[in-house]
């Protein structure tokens, strides 16, 4: 009997000393975690090349609307992990020559003729980051649209006298300076684990058209060039012989813009 109690014992013994090394090794056993990766967001020093399409909000209730593409070339640069300098550049030049000749009393006249219409915009901005997170970059900013708008419209022939060959010209003139200011508010999210950013920009922004006259000027046969100004190209327009002229609009902008960054 005595021998039967030591082996129980003895057993027990056994089957204590075999569990707290289990107990131990779940208790002290590290736990592990896996981790999403939802993209690469911008850091400081990374440059980037966005573009996009832009939708002036004219005026909500009568539901006036303009569709356009951002500029082509557009740049970013992340000056820290939140502050981002960016900046557009928009050039658009259209021409047009012809040379020819027009019939005057039986007579050809030589005569030519150039159209040209340019316009050169600098989209100059400041943006500041506030979340860290890759999932949603939420940031505002500022921008100041500058830039100029040239046309002219030119024609030239000969007008034939008792002493020879004369010329009239005529031209038409308009030299406008841009200005502007908008501010907006963004997000933006970053794709799987390229440096692509989708994002979504809403704001406000102002622009003024300084100098939107044109310039009449014409000369026939040497005389005194005759000059006049206009505020459109109608040819029923009001002529003044003195004319200042602007134009300024505020309009709610809405941008959808995707990213590439790079080093």
């Amino acid at each position: 009997m005595k021998t039967k109690l030591i082996l129980v014992a003895a057993a027990a013994l056994m089957l204590q000393g075999l569990a707290v090394p289990a107990l131990a090794q779940i208790t002290t056993g590290k736990p592990s975690s896996k981790v999403i990766r939802t993209g690469n967001r911008a850091e400081a020093g990374d440059f980037g090349l966005y573009l996009g399409a832009n939708l002036n909000l004219y005026d909500g209730f009568e539901g006036e609307t303009q569709f356009k593409a951002l500029p082509l070339l557009n740049f970013k640069y992340m000056m820290t992990d939140e502050a981002e300098l960016r900046l557009g550049l928009e050039l658009y030049k259209d021409s047009e020559r012809a040379n020819g000749s027009v019939e005057n009393n039986s007579s050809l006249i030589p005569a030519s003729s150039r159209t040209s219409d340019s316009r050169a915009m600098l989209y100059p901005g400041f943006a500041w980051h506030f979340s860290s997170r890759n999932l949603l970059d939420v940031y505002v900013g500022a921008e100041l649209p500058l830039g100029w708008d040239n046309y002219t419209l030119a024609s030239e022939s000969g007008a034939p006298d008792g002493n020879g060959v004369s010329t009239a010209m005529a031209k038409t003139t308009k030299r406008t300076f841009i200005v502007g200011l908008g501010a907006f508010i963004g997000m933006q999210a970053y794709i799987a684990d390229l440096p692509l950013a989708l994002g979504v920009e809403l704001g406000i922004s102002s622009r003024y058209d300084i100098g939107t006259k044109y310039k009449h000027q014409s000369e026939t046969n040497g005389s005194d060039p005759q000059i006049y100004y206009t505020t459109t190209l109608d040819p029923g327009a009001v002529q003044y012989d003195k004319l200042r002229a602007r134009t300024g609009e505020i309009v709610g902008q809405a941008r959808i813009t995707l990213t590439y960054y790079f080093k």
